[in-house]
């Protein structure tokens, strides 16, 4: 797209003349340089456009069939800038620009907005570039550290969790709501349960408002229990859905106040 707007631009400092001619349509209508459109209807005569080469001579680089009005040059359309582009029909995409003082007003603008960056980052603006990559590199170690920290977190946690196991029905379970945690904080917890875990694990937590669920079944019980099947029964009490495997599962709704409703109508069907 680039490399398009910079061929717009140079073929407008070049200032080529624009010319139009009318010619016999039977002249131009097998002439795959002359730009015409099958849907339309032509008269026996039309009027080409033609931008570069000699007028009247159909020898320009850009010709077209059109009876609208154009420039005398390519040079009094200005700065030119590409807006959007995207796809229209198969194999065809669309470039929208803008020329002028719009393209000198979006260009200024730009790059006042660049200098304002700059200022706000305290960096000139020849090297703001190197300050983001720096700056995001810090923000990707922080999450690094942040992410580490919350592993290790999760870990304590699976570690006392196990030692709230209790027999429900004829299998040791987990079912607790830990208060204030996403889905993607239980899963982890869930994960980091050690492996002589044997059983059925279901937790509860709460983030944004809104409830979140998930549910871990050891492969020696996924014949008896599945974990998809059990948040698909519990998770319509907080006004949510979910579902996964027989091994795990995650689900969730907005009525966070019904979470202890959904465990324990998780414990009945634990208990069977």
């Amino acid at each position: 797209m680039l490399d398009v707007e910079k061929l717009v631009n140079e073929r407008i400092v070049e200032n080529a003349g624009v010319s139009w001619t009318e010619v016999p349509y039977s002249e131009v209508k097998g002439r795959k340089d002359v730009m015409q459109f099958f849907g339309d209807k032509y008269g026996d005569h039309v009027r080409v456009v033609q931008i570069g080469g000699r007028a009247g001579e159909l020898n320009g680089y850009s010709m077209e069939l059109c009876g609208g009005t154009h420039t005398r040059a390519t040079g009094e359309i200005g700065l030119f800038r590409i807006v959007s582009e995207g796809a229209i029909a198969s194999g065809v995409r669309r470039i929208e620009g803008i020329a002028g003082s719009q393209a000198y007003t979006q260009a200024r603008q730009q790059a006042q907005l660049i200098e304002t960056l700059a200022a706000k980052l305290n960096s000139p603006v020849g090297e703001l570039e190197k300050k983001i990559d720096s700056l995001l590199s810090q923000q990707k170690e922080l999450e690094k550290q942040a992410k580490a920290q919350q592993q290790r977190q999760a870990a304590e946690t699976a570690r006392t969790l196990i030692t709230k196991a209790k027999k429900v029905g004829s299998v040791n379970a987990i079912v607790e709501n830990l208060g204030s945690a996403d889905g993607d904080l239980l899963q982890m917890i869930l994960e980091a349960l050690p492996g002589h875990f044997k059983g059925v694990a279901l937790l509860a937590g709460i983030s944004n408002g809104t409830a979140a669920l998930v549910a871990k079944v050891t492969p020696d019980l996924t014949k008896q229990f599945q974990a998809g099947k059990i948040i698909q029964a519990i998770a319509p009490i907080v006004g949510g859905k979910g579902g996964g495997r027989p091994d795990f599962a995650r689900g969730g709704g907005k009525d966070a106040s019904k979470l202890d409703d959904a465990l324990a109508k998780a414990r009945e069907l634990i208990a069977g």
